[in-house]
């Protein structure tokens, strides 16, 4: 099980260095990370300090898996905080139903195209392997 959790980190740190490199240096093609609105081909962009946040916050489902390992915090709270995590990343893999996750019925991107590759089946393995973890503890 300590496997699967340093696996997690690892993964959590590598995503939240993505969005922090985004948050400096900017998206270098916004198309392929960011939904598009139907009907149009401009893409929106959070801006910088939304990676920002989106970076501390994975950097901090980090800290919790590997906290399963070494056990920096022994706090009650935290035995619910991988739960809540997993539940993130199988509602994210099934979407909005618009423009993000298996569902969508906006197909009309490069997004979507590697969000049902890649995004999506990645927050599905994210979530499934979290429930896997903390049902066999």
């Amino acid at each position: 099980m300590e496997i699967i959790s340093l696996l997690l980190s690892i993964v959590f740190i590598f995503l939240a260095g993505l969005h922090f490199y985004w948050a400096v240096f900017g998206i270098k093609e916004p198309e392929a990370v960011l939904p598009t609105k139907v009907g149009s081909s401009k893409v929106k962009s959070p801006g910088k300090l939304m990676a920002v946040l989106v970076g501390i916050i994975l950097l901090f489902f980090a800290f919790v898996f590997i906290n399963k390992v070494l056990i920096y915090l022994d706090k009650p709270w935290l035995s619910y905080v991988p739960m809540v995590i997993g539940i993130i990343f199988i509602l994210r893999a099934f979407g909005d139903f618009k423009y993000i996750g298996f569902f969508k019925t906006a197909k009309n991107s490069k997004f979507s195209a590697l969000d049902t590759r890649y995004y999506s089946p990645l927050c599905l393995l994210l979530g499934t392997l979290i429930f896997i973890l903390e049902f066999l503890e």
